[in-house]
C-alpha cells in the first residue's frame, strides 16, 4: 500500500541532503578505498563523541553488533542473558548465535521495557549478562538495571538499535552499560544506505576483541579468535558522517511533533501516551500510543492513508525459532498486553504540525 503520510519517508529526507550524500558516496568511489578507510575511522570517532563513549566499532548491521559483543565479552555456552520478552528477534537470535541461554523477563507494567523485579528474580548462578533493550527511542530503567549488575557482578549490554541520542539521568544510551549496540537501518532516527551497525564501548580490551572479531579474528597476520566478515563499509560511513550532524536537530523536531501529540490526544479516553519521566530525554525512533481497542483507530488511519504499525505481535519468548527456550505469551501478561495495545504512528521531524495534527483528530474520531 502506498500511505499519503508514510512512518519513514527516506525522499524528504534526500531532498535535504541528496547533494552531500552523493559527494560523499563518489568521493569513496574515487579514492579507491572502499574497507575500513578514513571514512570509517571518522564516523567511529564522531558517533563514540555523540554517545558518550570512548570508542565506537563499526560492523555490518545491529544484529552483529549484538552478536559480536556478545563474542567478545565470552557469553556462551552454559551461560544465561536476561532480555525482555518484548523486544525484536534479533536480540534474541545473538544470544542464540553464541550458544548461551535467553532468560525471558516481562515488562513494567503499563511499559515496554525489561521490569528490574521480574530481573533480580530471574537471576541465577549462570546469569552473566542483563540485556536491556530501549525500544521506541526511550531508555530503559538502567539505573535500577545498573544496581542489580553491580549487586551480582554481572555485565550491562544494551540494545540500543532504536535509541540513538536518548538518554537517562544524563546519560546516553549506549553509554551505560559495559557496551551499547546501535543499528543504522535506513528506518532508524540515523540511517544508512542500507545496513550498517556499530558498538560503543569506553573498555580498551573490549574494543580490540571486537576489531578482531569483525576481520576473521585477526591480529598482526595471526588469526588469534574465530571471527567473521562484519565491517561498516566506506560508502556507508560517509552516508551516516554527512547525516550525523543532522541528528540533534531531526531529533528536536521529532520531540516537537511528540509534544504536538500530548497537546491533542491528552485526556483522550482511549488512549494512553507514551509516558514522560523528568529525567528521561528520548529520540522518539517512533511514537507508540497505546488504545485498549487499537482496531477502530486502525481502521480510521488505514482509511486516511496514514502509516500505523504493531512492531511486535507477539513476545518474542513464544517465537518457534527460540527452541527449547520456547516460552507460552500467557507467561508475559505485561508483554502480551503492550503487544496487543501498542501503535506506532508517525512522528517523523518531516511531519508539520498540521499533519499531525490531522492525524491525532483522526485517532479521536475513531474513539468518539
Amino acid at each position: 500500500m502506498s500511505w499519503r503520510v508514510p512512518l519513514v519517508d527516506l525522499q524528504a529526507e534526500r531532498a535535504v541532503l541528496g547533494d552531500a550524500i552523493d559527494a560523499a558516496v563518489a568521493r569513496v568511489l574515487r579514492s579507491g578505498r572502499y574497507v575500513l578507510g578514513p571514512e570509517v575511522l571518522r564516523f567511529e570517532a564522531e558517533l563514540a563523541r555523540c554517545v558518550g563513549a570512548a570508542e565506537a566499532v563499526g560492523v555490518g548491521s545491529g544484529t552483529e553488533a549484538l552478536w559480536l559483543a556478545l563474542r567478545a565479552l565470552d557469553v556462551g555456552p552454559g551461560d544465561e542473558v536476561i532480555v525482555p520478552a518484548l523486544t525484536f528477534f534479533a536480540t534474541v537470535e545473538a544470544v542464540l548465535a553464541v550458544g548461551a541461554t535467553p532468560v525471558f523477563v516481562d515488562v513494567e507494567p503499563g511499559g515496554c521495557h525489561m521490569d528490574p523485579g521480574c530481573v533480580e528474580r530471574a537471576i541465577t548462578s549462570r546469569t552473566r549478562v542483563l540485556l536491556p533493550v530501549h525500544l521506541f527511542g526511550r531508555c530503559a530503567d538502567v539505573r535500577a538495571l545498573s544496581v542489580l549488575a553491580e549487586r551480582s557482578g554481572l555485565v550491562i549490554l544494551e540494545d540500543a538499535a532504536q535509541a540513538l541520542g536518548a538518554a537517562r539521568a544524563g546519560q546516553r544510551a549506549g553509554a551505560w552499560g559495559r557496551a551499547g549496540c546501535f543499528s543504522f537501518h535506513p528506518s532508524k532516527p540515523l540511517g544508512a544506505a542500507g545496513d550498517a551497525g556499530a558498538v560503543t564501548t569506553s573498555d580498551p580490551e573490549l574494543v580490540e576483541r571486537l576489531r578482531r572479531l569483525r576481520v576473521h579474528g585477526q591480529l598482526d597476520g595471526l588469526h588469534v579468535d574465530v571471527g567473521t566478515t562484519s565491517r561498516i563499509d566506506e560508502i556507508q560511513a560517509a552516508v551516516l558522517h554527512v547525516k550525523l550532524p543532522y541528528l540533534k536537530a531531526w531529533t528536536e523536531a521529532r520531540a516537537r511533533n511528540a509534544r504536538v501529540y500530548a497537546e491533542e490526544l491528552g485526556g483522550c479516553a482511549g488512549v494512553q501516551l507514551p509516558p514522560a519521566p523528568q529525567d528521561e530525554s528520548f529520540s522518539w525512533s517512533q511514537f507508540a500510543i497505546r488504545c485498549g481497542n487499537p482496531k477502530p483507530v486502525e481502521r480510521a488511519l488505514e482509511a486516511a492513508g496514514i502509516e500505523w504499525r504493531r512492531y511486535y505481535r507477539r513476545p518474542v519468548a513464544a517465537e518457534p525459532a527460540v527452541g527449547a527456550g520456547q516460552r507460552s505469551a500467557d507467561a508475559f501478561p505485561e508483554a502480551v498486553r503492550a503487544c496487543r495495545q501498542t501503535l506506532c504512528i508517525p512522528v517523523r521531524g518531516s511531519c508539520g504540525n498540521s499533519t499531525v495534527r490531522e492525524i491525532a483528530a483522526v485517532i479521536r474520531g475513531a474513539l468518539d
